[in-house]
C-alpha cells in the first residue's frame, strides 16, 4: 500500500510540474532551468510567427515567477520595443484572438475594449481578453498597453491555467471583501 501511495505522488507531481506553458518551457521551472532552455532554443522564442506578418518574441526576463517557480511568459511583438501606432496596435490584437481561437481557445473573460487601446487604459481594467485552452493547461492573457503618449503596445502573457485562475479568484475575493466592510 505504501509503494502505491508513493507511486500516485510521484505521478501526480510528474503531470503538474510536465505542463508545459510555451514549448519547452514548462510550468515549475526554476529559473535557471527556464534559463538554460530558453539559450538552448533561444530561435524558436524570439521568432514566435503567428502569420500574416506578425511576430512575437520572448525575451527571458519577461518569464514570470511565483514562488520561484515558472508560471508564465510574457511576449513582445517583435520590432516594436518603442511601441507602435493606434491602428497597428489593434491589428496586433485582433490578429492575435484570431490566432487563439483557431487553436480552440475559448473566451474566460472577455472585456469589452480589449481591442481598443485608449477606452482599455482609462477602463483601469484588470484581466483584458483571457481565453482558455480547452484541456485547461494554458490560458492567454492580452490587453493594449501604452508605452508613452501616442505609442501602445500588446501585452500578451501565457500563463499555466491554475495559477491564473488563482489569481482571478484571489482578487474576486479581496473585491467581495472590499465590498462587504463598505458599509453600503
Amino acid at each position: 500500500m505504501k509503494r502505491i501511495t508513493l507511486l500516485l505522488v510521484f505521478i501526480i507531481s510528474i503531470s503538474v510540474n510536465g505542463q508545459t506553458i510555451f514549448k519547452g518551457l514548462e510550468y515549475g521551472m526554476s529559473k535557471s532551468e527556464a534559463k538554460k532552455e530558453f539559450k538552448k532554443n533561444k530561435e524558436a522564442y524570439t521568432n514566435v510567427d503567428i502569420g500574416g506578418g506578425f511576430i512575437y518574441r520572448i525575451y527571458q526576463q519577461n518569464f514570470i515567477y511565483d514562488n520561484k517557480k515558472l508560471v508564465g511568459i510574457k511576449f513582445n511583438p517583435k520590432g516594436s520595443a518603442l511601441g507602435q501606432g493606434y491602428q497597428e496596435c489593434i491589428n496586433w490584437l485582433t490578429k492575435t484572438r484570431n490566432f487563439f481561437e483557431q487553436l480552440g481557445f475559448e473566451t474566460y473573460i472577455d472585456n469589452q475594449w480589449w481591442n481598443a487601446p485608449l477606452n482599455y487604459i482609462e477602463s483601469n481594467s484588470t484581466w483584458g481578453l483571457v481565453l482558455n485552452k480547452k484541456d485547461k493547461t494554458t490560458i492567454m492573457q492580452m490587453f493594449p498597453q501604452e508605452i508613452q503618449k501616442n505609442s501602445y503596445t500588446v501585452n500578451l502573457r501565457l500563463w499555466h491555467h491554475d495559477t491564473f485562475i488563482g489569481y482571478v479568484e484571489s482578487n474576486t475575493e479581496k473585491q467581495k471583501e472590499k465590498s462587504n466592510n463598505s458599509g453600503f
